[in-house]
């Protein structure tokens, strides 16, 4: 018989993943992380090879026009201990990252790292874009989370003032349009839905709210 979630959730000796996808600042960190808490889950967040690559190309010199060498830098094996030591917290990093992440051969070579943690992490929570389509397709349970950009960009403005970075909210909400845009248009793994993701509007829930929709979730099936 297949343990159902809620089995998976209890026991800590099984294997338990969770797929965990939406636009920036949809709030998968914050939830991300209360489900890892609750769940005895390792959390990681797909963005920190993007953004590590976009740190790389910066640190080498390399423009994201130059796509080929930006290819040659994604097959670089020691790219997540490399953005480990750098704060990647930052809206240009995050931009350049976006746009790095819309080039296929980019994607197919990073995503290798990911599906490793995937297969050699027997608890694990992973969010990102495709995580729920690409990465860990045979995930126990997915979840998308997707709000209003307004909202959105109300929450990443705060988020940052509250770690002392400088920012304004119109420039961040054509920001996050932008990378909206990339993300759900590129060609290679756009950001949809799984087909069996629970999906949650989080534009007027608190975090609290949202663990209890997919708390309540797992508790019945």
């Amino acid at each position: 018989m297949t343990p159902s979630l809620k089995d998976k959730t209890l026991d800590t000796a099984k294997n338990f993943t969770i797929a965990l996808d939406g636009p920036s600042a949809s709030g998968k960190g914050h939830i991300g992380k209360l489900l890892a808490q609750e769940f005895s889950l390792e959390y990681f967040q797909s963005s920190l090879v993007y953004r590590g690559l976009a740190r790389l190309c910066i640190d080498k010199d390399v423009e994201p026009q130059d796509e080929l060498g930006i290819i040659k830098l994604s097959t670089f094996n020691e790219i997540i201990d490399y953005a480990k030591n750098y704060d990647l917290a930052d809206e240009n990093i995050g931009n350049i990252a976006s746009k790095l992440s819309a080039i296929p051969e980019v994607r197919k070579n990073l995503s290798t790292h990911l599906e490793e943690i995937v297969e050699t992490t027997p608890r694990l929570i992973m969010e990102g874009r495709d995580i729920g389509t690409v990465i860990a397709p045979n995930a126990d349970l997915k979840v998308f989370l997707t709000a209003d950009v307004e909202r959105r960009a109300e929450r990443r403005y705060k988020q940052l003032l509250g770690t002392g970075k400088k920012c304004i909210l119109h420039e961040i909400l054509e920001q996050l349009k932008e990378r909206d845009e990339r993300d759900e248009s590129r060609s290679s793994s756009p950001l949809i839905p799984a087909a069996d993701a629970l999906i949650i509007d989080t534009s007027n829930l608190s975090p609290q709210q949202v663990f209890g929709v997919i708390d309540n979730f797992i508790q019945t099936n």
